[in-house]
Order: C-alpha cells, then sequence, then structure tokens
C-alpha cells in the first residue's frame, strides 16, 4: 500500500475508468447506477465513521477500497448519464417515423469534394402531423456545388424534410465499425440530404466561444489555403497548424502513417508540448519572485489556450492543454507535484466530462504516448550520455520516440495492423521539422498583414513544409519500410500490455518472478499463435462483398486468396472493403482478376455464350449473371450460388429452370432494381440473400 501513497488521483482514476468498462462491457441495460453509487457513498461514510473510531489498518484499508467503489460507481452513474440513447426524448424511441424535424448544427463542418459532412443536434421532430420535442444527434450529408465555400456552419437552425436512418452495421466482415465509432459520439443516424430538402431558416449557437474559434479556424484556414498554392503542402500545414484535415492528400497521408509520424498530422499533445516546451525554455528565469512565478504562469496559460482557440477547441487539444495547465499551475505555486498524478487528474476531468473519451483511439494512444515518455525516456536516455550538444538532442530525440512507439505499439498494432520500421528515423528528422513548421506557420499567420515579412514566413514555411513531406515519402520508399497484415485479437493485445508491464517490474525490482511471468505469457502467446497457423492452413471460404456500384467475391484457401471483381478495383476500395477480412485470415496480399481475366490456378473459368461466366472452385459452382439469360442448363446442371448483378434484366421464371442452393442479390444492382426485383422473387417463392440488407456473404467450407 504504500508504493500507491504518492498516487491518490492514479487510484481514483482507475476505479473510475473500472466503472466505465464495466458499464460498457456488461450491457448498456443496466439503470440502477445511481442507485449503486448511493449504496457506495453511504456505505463508506459508515466505515469512515467506524474507522476513525477504530483505528486500526484493516479498517482503514476497508474505508479506502469503498472509496474507490465510490469512485468505480460513480463512471457506471457518469457513463449511464452520458448514454444518449438510453433517454426517453431520443430518436430510437419514437413511436412513429417523422416527416420533418428541426435542429442545430452543433459540430465542424467537414468539406469534401461534392458534399459536406456536419451533425444536427435534433430539437423537435414532426410525427403524425404533430410537432413534439426529441433529442438526439443526425450525420447530415449535404451537397455541396455551389461556388461557396461552406453551405452550414456552427449553430444554423434547420428544417429537413423526412426521416433520418439507424446507422448501417458494417458491410463487409472485420470492415471498420463506423456504426460503432459514431455511436461512441452518440450519433446513432444518419441523412443524406439533397438540396430541396433542407432550409435554413435561422442561427443559434448554443456555443458562442466555440462559435467564434470555428469562425477563426475558419478564417485562418482561408489564409493559408490563399499563402500556399500547392494542395500537398496547404494540406500538411493546415492539419498541421490548425487541425483541418479535409484536403490533406491521400498519399501523403498513407506515407506518414507507414512511417510513424502520423502524429504530427493529428493536432494534439505533441503540439501543445512544443509549444509548452519553447515557453518553458524562454521563461525558465522567470520564477524567482511569486509576482514572476505569477507572470510566468499567465503567458504559458494564455498561449496554450489561445492555441487551443485557434485551433477550434478540438478533444485531443483541450485534453493536451488542460493537463499542461495543470502542470504550469503546480510550478507556479511552487507545490510538489508528480507527474502521473498529473496526468490521472487530466484523464479524471475528461472522462467525468464525456465518459466515452475513453473509447477514443486518440485519446488511448496520447495518454500511452505520454506515460512511455514520462517513464520509459528518462531510463532509455540514461543509457548513453554524449558531450556534444546536437549529439545529445538527437539522442533525447530518439528516446522519447522509442519510449513513445513501445508504449503504443500492442494499440497500433491492434487498430491499425501495422508497424513502421523506420519509426525512429522517420521521428529523429520529422518531429523537430515539425517543430519548425508549427513555429513558421503560427508566425506566418500572425504577420501576414506586414507585407515583406509576412510574405517570407510564408515562403520560409512552405519549404519546411515541402522539405518534411519529401524526406517522409524518402523513408517510406525505402525496403521494408512497413510491416502489414498484422492481426491481433483484444486478448492479444491485453497480453502483450501485460508482458510490457512484466519487464518493466522486472527491470525497475531486479525480482526473478516476474520475468518468470513475463516467459508464461510468451508461452501463452506462442501457443496462441500455433493454433491460429494451424487453424490458417485448413481453412476455406467464399465471400460475396458488399461494394456499391460494384460485384466482387474472394475464394479464400489456407493463406492464399484470389478476388474476382466486374472491374480493377481502386486501391481504396480493396483496403476498405476486402483487405481487412483477408488480413484476418493471414493472406497478406490477394491475386486480384477481372471478370475478363484469367483467374489464379485452381480456379475454373467458363465465359458462357450469353456473356455471363461460371466459376468452378473446390467443387463449388458460382454462376454470375450480369447480362438477359439467353441458355438453358443440362438436365441435372446444379449451381451453388447463382449470383445477379449489374441490374441484369431477368424475370424469376426464367431463373426456374436453374437449379441452385443459394440466390444473391449483390451491391452492384442499383435500389430502384432491388426494390422491384424483391417482391417478384418473394412471389415467385424463390428465396435470395441481399447482401445490401444483410452484409457481405461469407460461406466458411
Amino acid at each position: 500500500m504504500k508504493r500507491w501513497a504518492p498516487y491518490p488521483f492514479v487510484r481514483i482514476t482507475l476505479s473510475f475508468i473500472a466503472g466505465i468498462l464495466l458499464y460498457l462491457h456488461t450491457g448498456k441495460e443496466f439503470r440502477y447506477s445511481l442507485e449503486l453509487l448511493a449504496f457506495f457513498v453511504a456505505l463508506y461514510l459508515v466505515l469512515y465513521l467506524f474507522s476513525r473510531r477504530a483505528k486500526t489498518v484493516e479498517a482503514n484499508t476497508l474505508t479506502g477500497i469503498t472509496g474507490l467503489m465510490c469512485f468505480m460507481a460513480g463512471g457506471m452513474w457518469a457513463t449511464d448519464m452520458h448514454t444518449a440513447a438510453n433517454r426517453s426524448l431520443h430518436l430510437s424511441n419514437l413511436s412513429g417515423t417523422p416527416a420533418y424535424y428541426v435542429g442545430v448544427v452543433n459540430d465542424y463542418v467537414v468539406q469534401k469534394p461534392g458534399y459536406q459532412n456536419t451533425v444536427l443536434q435534433v430539437e423537435q421532430v414532426q410525427v403524425n402531423g404533430q410537432w413534439q420535442v426529441a433529442e438526439g444527434k443526425v450525420q447530415l450529408s449535404v451537397p455541396h456545388d455551389s461556388n461557396r465555400e461552406y453551405e452550414l456552419g456552427y449553430g444554423d437552425r434547420l428544417l429537413v424534410k423526412g426521416a433520418p436512418l439507424r446507422v448501417a452495421p458494417t458491410a463487409n466482415p472485420k470492415q471498420f465499425d463506423y456504426r460503432a465509432f459514431l455511436a461512441n459520439k452518440q450519433i446513432h443516424h444518419r441523412h443524406f440530404l439533397q438540396a430541396h430538402h433542407f432550409q435554413k431558416v435561422g442561427s443559434d449557437p448554443s456555443n458562442p466561444v466555440l462559435a467564434f474559434s470555428i469562425y477563426l479556424r475558419r478564417n485562418l484556414d482561408a489564409l493559408l489555403k490563399e499563402s500556399i498554392n500547392e494542395r500537398r503542402e496547404y494540406g500538411i500545414s493546415s492539419a498541421l497548424i490548425l487541425g483541418v484535415k479535409d484536403e490533406l492528400d491521400n498519399s501523403i497521408r498513407d506515407a506518414y502513417a507507414q512511417t510513424g509520424t502520423m502524429h504530427v498530422l493529428a493536432v494534439s499533445g505533441l503540439h501543445v508540448g512544443l509549444i509548452y516546451g519553447v515557453l518553458a525554455f524562454l521563461l525558465a528565469g522567470f520564477k524567482r519572485t511569486n509576482r514572476q512565478r505569477i507572470v510566468y504562469a499567465a503567458v504559458i496559460l494564455s498561449v496554450l489556450w489561445l492555441y487551443a482557440f485557434i485551433t477550434g477547441l478540438s478533444p485531443s487539444v483541450l485534453r493536451a492543454a488542460f493537463m499542461f495547465s495543470l502542470v504550469t499551475i503546480a510550478l507556479a505555486s511552487r507545490r510538489q507535484h508528480n507527474i502521473y498524478n498529473t496526468l490521472a487528474i487530466a484523464a479524471f476531468g475528461l472522462l467525468l466530462y464525456n465518459p466515452y473519451y475513453l473509447l477514443e483511439v486518440g485519446f488511448q494512444l496520447s495518454f500511452l504516448a505520454l506515460l512511455g515518455i514520462v517513464y520509459l525516456q528518462p531510463r532509455f536516455y540514461n543509457l548513453m550520455v554524449f558531450d556534444n550538444r546536437i549529439l545529445d538532442r538527437g539522442w533525447a530525440l530518439f528516446t522519447a520516440s522509442l519510449a513513445a512507439q513501445l508504449a503504443t505499439f500492442p494499440l497500433g498494432l491492434y487498430y491499425f495492423h501495422q508497424f513502421p520500421v523506420y519509426f525512429w528515423l522517420a521521428n529523429l528528422l520529422v518531429v523537430p521539422a515539425a517543430m519548425g513548421v508549427l513555429y513558421s506557420g503560427v508566425a506566418a499567420l500572425l504577420f501576414s498583414w506586414v507585407p515583406l515579412l509576412g510574405w517570407l514566413l510564408f515562403k520560409l514555411h512552405f519549404g519546411l513544409t515541402w522539405g518534411m513531406n519529401e524526406f517522409n515519402l524518402l523513408v517510406n520508399r525505402l525496403p521494408q519500410a512497413v510491416i502489414n497484415g498484422i492481426d491481433i485479437s483484444t486478448t492479444q493485445t491485453w497480453l502483450l500490455y501485460t508482458l510490457l508491464l512484466l519487464f518493466i517490474l522486472f527491470f525497475a525490482f531486479k525480482q526473478l518472478r516476474y520475468f518468470a511471468l513475463a516467459t508464461g505469457v510468451v508461452a501463452i502467446l506462442a501457443v496462441q499463435e500455433m493454433f491460429e497457423i494451424k487453424e490458417r492452413q485448413n481453412q476455406r471460404s467464399l465471400v460475396v462483398y458488399s461494394m456499391r456500384n460494384a460485384t466482387a467475391f474472394s475464394f479464400l484457401q489456407g493463406q492464399q486468396a484470389t478476388v474476382m471483381s466486374n472491374a480493377a478495383l481502386t486501391p481504396e476500395n480493396y483496403t476498405f472493403n476486402i483487405q481487412p477480412y483477408l488480413w484476418h485470415k493471414g493472406v497478406q496480399q490477394a491475386a486480384q482478376h477481372t471478370f475478363v481475366s484469367a483467374p489464379s490456378e485452381g480456379i475454373s473459368h467458363a465465359l458462357l455464350p450469353d456473356s455471363n461466366s461460371l466459376y468452378v472452385w473446390q467443387g463449388k459452382r458460382v454462376l454470375v449473371v450480369s447480362k438477359p439469360i439467353k441458355l438453358q442448363p443440362m438436365q441435372n446442371f446444379e449451381v451453388d450460388y447463382l449470383l445477379l448483378t449489374q441490374n441484369v434484366r431477368v424475370k424469376p421464371e426464367e431463373l426456374k429452370p436453374f437449379r441452385f442452393k443459394q440466390l444473391i442479390l449483390d451491391a452492384s444492382n442499383a435500389p430502384w432494381y432491388l426494390q422491384r426485383l424483391r417482391p417478384q422473387l418473394v412471389e415467385a417463392d424463390i428465396a435470395f440473400y441481399d447482401v445490401t440488407e444483410r452484409g457481405a456473404l461469407v460461406v466458411e467450407l
């Protein structure tokens, strides 16, 4: 217990997190979190009074444990309070379907080619001709084809025609779960609007401070776009300084992700830390008297929160600004502060404000990276001593990058399925370059009104940004720059963190038991891997994917796969829809063929006289019908899967002569076509599988 004594807020925050996780993973139907909190608070008060009288270690320990249980119950209660779908007025609980609804734009407007995305906070709905109060958030996609930069703005009140739809589940196996992502932001509905389906009826920002912050960021972004002519450099500059990623080039984004430097593009703790570090260095000698310390704290806090303000008060920047504010106040007041308690207070405050931050990847990675830097970096740094100042700075930067990468390594594998081999080299130059880009960009924005100085600063800013981009692309072209296709489970992620913790304990306390436990964890991971390899050797599957306006299916045997499609798949389409499942199955790269090209070995293909295709694989026959049927099947000829694609003109009676086990309608068919064909198939008593409604068809053989 004595070891935990200096870290009271760490215990409190861990208990609060345990309550959040307990609520999320034991079912959100639990409705007695407030009663549970009241019970533990009452029990704590009773035990506290008892311990004051008893004055024993056991009584104090029991009281302390009960106090932590109060925070755990508090975590459950706070999460329940922030779960919007639990409220009776939520859109999910309406008795009918809305014909119209009114709401206020309460988020940033994200600019995309041809449309804009934002979030509408619903206020009223019209159901059965009656208006009634309602709650809930709707993600809106609004067409954008005018000369105006933005169709909508924060605080705009809209009257919308139609009803929002529940966010659809993932269409393909192991695909990124966008529904869960939005649900963590309390968004459960989406609405794709046409230009004539909404009308702006006013403007009423719920938060004037945030409204002005967004307005300021938008104007600064326009100034960057006007001053930086190259789209690639402008996209990086806007993302790094302001957190606006609307025009970030996909190729350069991938390059940063694959070199382990994506964090410099996400306005977050790194940027706030860079600003804090320079200010703390410049004002280091300005803490001798009480008045100087007050000025020191005032200057740092003002600059930190001004930067948070111009970046639109994004959650990641608010997290970092809040944490560094606590450190600054502790230093200015000459109170002895423990960095772990400071991190715990920051985490507790943010999770109390919104417990669902815990599920955000950025929240998890930022705090783990900070923990790694705080604990591991000084230990790595002390392994070598350099007299040369430049080498010493480089070594400090390298050890900080190594510590952050090690602390986030299992989580990075779990979420991103890749490991950047040259992260140490990339971060060695990219982080200092990002510092120069950030400072020069902020300075250019501040002095843009000064004719010559503003021009020179923007030129310097552009040069640094260009150099940083080129270096990243160079590192990304090195052999084996990134290891892709790594797929680990949630259990394996926890085991990897357990292994990391056991090694840290072993080196910290030099006790063999920690090494023995670590060996046991390695053995568990090895056994899991052996079973996984054996299982993958015998796996066989057929998958018909759900891809809008396209036909694609895959044949998988062992760790080899072939993807067939009606046209060449774009890298984005393949990566988003197909690759996650294949990586999960241990397939690093599948062979890709179109219907007109010869498929891989082991797959027989016949192009029929009516231009339809028949595939035979592992004794399974797949008939792909994309043209009107003009042939009659031979007697006793049976097809396992008959796939109707590309709005093919076919009548149910034309399918009667075919013997098939399953009829499949894929997503290359238009909605109007499916709406017309489904009733006809039902009337003809032909069972079918519609991937647009039920998701991809996965057949494990």
